[in-house]
């Protein structure tokens, strides 16, 4: 088959993500919207993009660090938000990541387990926050970590709209460039803040340009041969990448019921 190359991101698809933030939040009768901001270029991108649907006074945006994050995440974070006209909060999370590690973890995890529950420490301030204000909470999960499932189920995979789930990672830095976010903020190595020094690539073994070429092509119904071809990696690589994509089909869907 012939696979069609990756799509490049252009003012239509901001306007059409701009108009469907716009839409959930009516539909639900909601007055805003929260978003866990965190120095990244995703969750950048979704508080621009809320901003622009609802307007700056109806989106708080919520900056949740550890003890490790890094002094320029403060700073671009409340830039950023002052910019848009956005609503700030900043709230430490360390001490209940440290009550429930002194509770669940007994010193030889590795640190995902650990990062795991900094994931959904910061969901329960979300949903808190969300609650208190009648509003909804936007996740900033995009298509590439959606079908590797490198995302904490119930943590940062949480969310009541997910308007990134259709744009690769390689489009949110093409839609972050088109809205307006820093270019510092676009060019921070990419990383889910789980642990000192993590980083996305790093972890998965694959660099987002090839993988998102590769997961363009599986969207499109492609064998492991023309995934391969379209990421450049080896099609033992592509396989890899398909079977992780099934493994992961449970971070995706709704909890399985009896039929």
């Amino acid at each position: 088959m012939a696979v069609v190359p990756l799509k490049n991101m252009v003012r239509e698809d901001v306007d059409r993500l701009v108009a469907f933030i716009r839409k959930c939040v009516e539909d639900a009768g909601a007055d805003g919207v929260v978003v866990g901001i965190s120095g990244g270029v995703d969750s950048a991108v979704v508080v621009k993009l809320c901003a622009d649907a609802l307007g700056g006074d109806r989106v708080l945006a919520v900056f949740m660090p550890t003890a490790f994050t890094p002094a320029e995440d403060y700073r671009h974070t409340k830039q950023m938000c002052k910019a848009w006209g956005v609503n700030y909060s900043a709230i430490s999370i360390q001490a209940a990541v440290d009550a429930f590690s002194g509770m669940l973890l007994t010193g030889k995890e590795a640190p995902l387990e650990k990062g795991n529950i900094m994931a959904r420490c910061r969901m329960v301030v979300l949903y808190d926050k969300a609650k208190k204000e009648n509003s909804l909470v936007v996740g900033t999960t995009n298509r590439s970590e959606l079908l590797m499932g490198y995302m904490t189920k119930f943590g940062d995979g949480a969310e009541d709209i997910m308007p990134m789930a259709l744009v690769y990672k390689t489009q949110v830095w093409e839609l972050a460039r088109l809205i307006g976010v820093p270019q510092e903020v676009i060019d921070k190595v990419p990383t889910a803040g789980l642990w000192e020094g993590q980083s996305d690539e790093e972890e998965m073994g694959i660099t987002y340009h090839d993988l998102d070429r590769a997961l363009n092509a599986f969207d499109q119904g492609a064998s492991d041969a023309e995934m391969a071809e379209a990421g450049g990696i080896t099609a033992e690589r592509a396989a890899e990448i398909r079977e992780q994509i099934r493994r992961m089909e449970h971070k995706r869907l709704p909890a399985r019921m009896p039929e």
